[in-house]
């Protein structure tokens, strides 16, 4: 229900004047259904996921150059499937999931940056909480902390350990409240079982033999991903923790799974998985860096301008194929 409670501030402004104009006599409509219920709330919903872009945008900026940070925020907003999500379906959940997955991805670096300031521990794990209610599959992002618990088991910081993990589990448990309510309140348990929320998926889920072919199709809707993937197995600058970066590419990399167990991928762009392209930013800007050290900067903005084109011409080969194959054409 998080997208829903996400969307709540935009839908009700455009209902309180729907109802206000009735009341004045104004034929209108109200299901909630109209498209001057649908414009405003799907704007607002694009806005969300703008905000979650420039917070990737703010945490590039605090290691890399401004122009690497800048143009590996471009690339991932305009030169990946996620550009679909944004700009073509804003009524999707994973273009506000990518924001919330980023809210976390943020809030987690300023903790590994300041592990004695509880405050981030704090407004992690919201972030958390609002992550999992928009999609369930966004609380094993939690993995993001492995590096950090690490760190501070070796520096035997153990009160520092306990009293974050302490607050930022409660954090996200309250915040994830909400959700465990409105399960409560359809199903009659506040944690059902998974079987009866996906009756098609869970119980189908290959667990112990994913579908590895489908990491295939990841990087050939988003073949900019492949220098993402390059600037991973590139020395980062020293500025930047090794353990966060080991810890985003196991997040990436569990995200990866979990949707490789699913019985099918559906979607342009194997579309569950894009929720996480953000995470690939942090990559993507380490290789730009690199490139423009090595190659020059022409290199670098070659690529990203490449991969925009060779995206959106991906997107409208789709779209077009289904106008010309007499399928519904929709956005």
């Amino acid at each position: 229900m998080g997208l829903g409670l996400l969307w709540l501030p935009a839908f009700a402004l455009v209902h309180f004047i729907v109802t206000t104009m009735k009341a004045f006599g104004f034929p209108l409509a109200s299901t909630g259904f109209e498209v001057y219920y649908e414009l405003p709330t799907y704007l607002w919903s694009f806005l969300l996921g703008l905000l979650g872009m420039w917070l990737l945008y703010r945490l590039l900026t605090e290691v890399f150059d401004w122009r690497y940070a800048f143009w590996a925020t471009v690339g991932i907003l305009f030169g990946t499937a996620l550009s679909n999500y944004a700009f073509l379906h804003a009524n999707m959940s994973h273009w506000v999931s990518a924001a919330c997955a980023t809210a976390y991805l943020y809030s987690v670096f300023r903790v590994y940056r300041r592990p004695e300031d509880w405050r981030w521990w704090l407004i992690s794990g919201i972030a958390l909480g609002v992550a999992a209610m928009v999609r369930y599959q966004n609380a094993a992002l939690g993995v993001l902390l492995v590096g950090l618990l690490w760190q501070l088991i070796r520096q035997g910081r153990w009160q520092t350990l306990a009293v974050g993990i302490v607050i930022h589990i409660a954090a996200t448990v309250v915040t994830f409240l909400p959700q465990m309510l409105s399960w409560r309140a359809i199903y009659g348990e506040l944690l059902p079982d998974p079987k009866v929320v996906y009756p098609y998926d869970y119980p189908n889920m290959r667990w112990l033999s994913p579908h590895l072919s489908y990491a295939f199709w990841l990087f050939v809707y988003s073949p900019l991903l492949l220098l993402a993937l390059w600037g991973f197995l590139r020395p980062f600058p020293t500025t930047l923790s090794t353990a966060f970066v080991i810890s985003v590419g196991l997040a990436i990399l569990g995200q990866l799974y979990i949707n490789c167990t699913l019985p099918s991928f559906s979607g342009y762009g194997v579309r569950r998985m894009t929720d996480f392209f953000p995470y690939f930013g942090i990559a993507l800007a380490n290789a730009l860096r690199i490139l423009d050290e090595q190659k020059g900067q022409k290199w670098s903005l070659s690529l990203i301008g490449a991969s925009v084109i060779v995206n959106w011409l991906l997107i409208s080969g789709y779209y077009l194929h289904q106008l010309l194959s007499g399928n519904k054409f929709h956005f």
